[in-house]
């Protein structure tokens, strides 16, 4: 009976060893399965379409993070346009129209634009134009439209086009 006892006691201890030693096993795999890199496949529809839009339009649109991609393309074409219709030291004025949503960021928007020598004039309480007189080199009316929407839009404003005389 003692001998029966001895191996019953034994046979449980094998199996608790084998159990823990099981258990051991399985966090072992489990914790390397943590440590292992895991790719996530993107559907293309997903991914963003930055591969479609020209680097000078990408590099651009770091300098002016307001402005819409699609803005700064359509803007970026008509360059040559202003080149061969604005030669280098053309004396042109350039206006610009904003709109804001209420009359103090206007009036903030103002501030700023006069502290970089245009000149404001109110269309209404959240209207605006604003101009500036400037001899032309090649990409200056461009940058100055840029300059310009992106402000208007960093103040939350709508820019709603320009005038070039």
């Amino acid at each position: 009976m003692l001998f029966r006892r001895t191996i019953g006691a034994a046979l449980v201890a094998s199996a608790v060893l084998a159990a823990a030693a099981l258990i051991k096993e399985l966090e072992k795999e489990n914790k390397e399965d943590e440590d292992e890199v895991r790719f996530i496949h993107i559907d293309d529809d997903a991914k963003p379409k930055e591969e479609n839009v020209a680097p000078e339009i990408l590099e651009i649109a770091k300098l002016y993070p307001y402005l819409d991609k699609g803005f700064i393309a359509e803007q970026f074409s008509r360059n040559e346009v202003f080149n061969n219709e604005y030669p280098e030291n053309t004396l042109v004025t350039i206006s610009h129209k904003a709109k804001f949503k209420d009359a103090w960021t206007m009036q903030e928007y103002i501030k700023i634009v006069e502290e970089n020598g245009y000149k404001s004039e109110a269309l209404s309480e959240t209207e605006n134009i604003i101009t500036k007189k400037m001899f032309t080199t090649d990409g200056a009316i461009l940058s100055d439209i840029y300059n310009v929407a992106n402000q208007v839009a960093c103040v939350k404003g709508t820019y709603e086009g320009y005038k070039i005389d």
